[in-house]
């Protein structure tokens, strides 16, 4: 136990990761579901079950655009931005780096 713990604070793979990302899948999985549970109709009800039976961490953050999109369609863009920006945010250290979210920059043009 003692040797685990030790194991854990060193960060060193597989030790304590596996029930970490168990953990983070199930908070984004329930976070999903719940915003979605609010709406019916058959588009929902697929994307439902597409969220409650991903995989994995990786799985969910591509449902993210098709949750969005089932929410755009019943309660606008606007609103579905503002519900999944909380579950955005919840995947963050569960990816590898290439998939985090980026700050997107506004080109200007300089006349």
């Amino acid at each position: 136990m003692f040797f685990r713990r030790i194991l854990r604070l060193l960060n060193v793979p597989g030790f304590g990761s596996r029930r970490a990302a168990e953990s983070q899948l199930g908070r984004i999985r329930t976070a999903m579901l719940s915003v979605l549970q609010a709406h019916a109709g058959h588009s929902v009800q697929r994307v439902s079950q597409r969220v409650r039976f991903a995989a994995d961490v990786e799985a969910l953050w591509y449902l993210r655009q098709d949750v969005m999109m089932a929410l755009s369609a019943i309660d606008g863009e606007t609103a579905a931005r503002r519900q999944m920006k909380d579950i955005n945010s919840m995947f963050k250290g569960g990816l590898p780096g290439s998939m985090s979210p980026r700050a997107h920059q506004r080109f200007t043009h300089d006349a």
